[in-house]
């Protein structure tokens, strides 16, 4: 994983360039998540452990819609950077470094929501994804969620794309171009991504360019699903975008 924290220490600083306003996607985010865990679990705050926080896109939403909210990441870069997010917004958010397969090594729990956002879970080797799966359900309270976000994997492994459309974004930085490249195992069972960001620079034709790259695996819903029920998670279900309104398709798994 030593990798997968260098790609997140060298785009910490630039993660906001992605979104046309990352600020705005804090709080819609936080709102559709806040949802979410409405229909679940009922109305009301929650104590939520974010489990891969990167800079803060979830865990600053989830603690602005007033849930009581920790986070870790394995990146010390990016932590940081969300701490001091966290501290600009006046959000009581406590930060921790930390890896997914050995969560319970920083918090005792319980929470009645462990969450890993944005992709995280397929970072993980194939391996590890049982481990990690049982760290999260460890700290659950009963009856309590574990529920992540990631690309819809049974599609893609049929399609394999080999770039996303390019996106022209303007902001107090300047004009941006953001896209991603994609470069496919032979097997199919996962690629490197390649995350480009081509900054304009005022009055030239010169941009410029910064490339991050990192690996993902592959995890289809059914794999997903048996490694979510060996942990002793039930009610496994997913939500998709068209009713979450979230941009990737949501697992939910509870404890029981």
């Amino acid at each position: 994983m030593a990798d997968v924290a260098q790609f997140y220490d060298d785009l910490s600083a630039y993660y906001h360039l992605l979104f046309d306003d990352w600020g705005m996607t804090v709080q819609r985010q936080g709102k559709l998540i806040t949802a979410l865990l409405s229909e679940e679990l009922g109305p009301g705050p929650k104590k939520i452990l974010d489990g891969a926080c990167g800079i803060g896109t979830q865990a600053l939403g989830l603690a602005g819609q007033g849930h009581d909210v920790r986070a870790s990441d394995l990146s010390p870069v990016a932590v940081a950077r969300a701490k001091r997010e966290a501290e600009a917004s006046e959000l009581p958010i406590k930060f921790s470094v930390a890896d997914l397969r050995a969560l319970s090594g920083y918090y005792s729990g319980p929470f009645d929501v462990v969450c890993a956002f944005d992709n995280a879970l397929p970072h993980l080797e194939r391996e590890d994804l049982p481990l990690a799966l049982a760290e999260m359900a460890s700290l659950l309270a009963p009856g309590g969620l574990l529920i992540a976000s990631l690309r819809d994997y049974d599609a893609l492994k049929e399609s394999r794309p080999r770039a996303e459309v390019a996106r022209v974004l303007d902001g107090p930085e300047g004009r941006r171009v953001v896209f991603q490249t994609w470069d496919w195992r032979h097997d199919g069972q996962g690629y490197r991504v390649n995350q480009y960001i081509l900054q304009h620079q005022p009055d030239s034709l010169v941009a410029d360019t910064m490339i991050f790259s990192t690996d993902y695996w592959c995890v289809t819903r059914k794999e997903l699903a048996a490694a979510l029920r060996a942990a002793d998670l039930e009610q496994v279900h997913w939500v998709e975008p068209a009713e979450s309104g979230y941009y990737q398709p949501i697992v939910v798994a509870r404890r029981g």
